[in-house]
């Protein structure tokens, strides 16, 4: 059976965490949150793990956090980036949220796929939005072109994001 989660994923999470603590221009509330926060993910990780083959939600959003993180440290290399790291801070607990209620089972399954989709939408908003704000910030193009192409993007990726957990709830 194939392992659920590779050897190397808490060592790169750990490293990119240090890389984002070490390098980036976070104040100290937002590193200790940042740290608590990635530092509970990783033991959510390994939890996860052990399980087994536990049922998983309609998208895997765990097996992205490298990918948020790599997000976080762009963000910490602004000019007083707390309020975004506060912004990014929602991502997190959101995706533990979103994976738990699928590995649970717990609620009933219309239930279920409408608070797992309401999540996904809240990730992924939040993550255009950090995205779109990073771009802004950085680039010195005309912001109004930034927010549209990046809001008619991420309105699509939510939009099929949404259609696929109103499918699976079909099954």
């Amino acid at each position: 059976m194939k392992p659920t989660l590779p050897i190397w994923t808490i060592p790169l999470l750990l490293a990119l965490l240090g890389i984002v603590l070490l390098v980036g221009n976070l104040g100290l509330a937002a590193k200790v949150l940042v740290a608590v926060e990635a530092l509970g993910y990783c033991g959510y990780l390994i939890l996860r793990a052990r399980s087994g083959g536990a049922p998983r939600p309609v998208s895997n959003l765990l097996a992205l956090f490298p990918g948020h993180l790599l997000l976080l440290l762009a963000i910490s290399s602004l000019e007083g980036p707390d309020g975004l790291a506060y912004v990014w801070a929602v991502v997190p607990p959101a995706t533990v949220l979103y994976d738990s209620i699928a590995w649970r089972g717990i609620l009933r399954a219309p239930i279920r796929t409408s608070i797992s989709a309401i999540l996904y939408a809240i990730i992924w908003a939040d993550l255009f939005f950090l995205l779109e704000r990073l771009i802004a910030l950085t680039r010195e193009w005309d912001e109004r072109i930034i927010i549209v192409v990046l809001g008619v993007v991420g309105c699509v990726f939510l939009g099929l994001g949404l259609y696929r957990h109103r499918l699976a709830a079909k099954e």
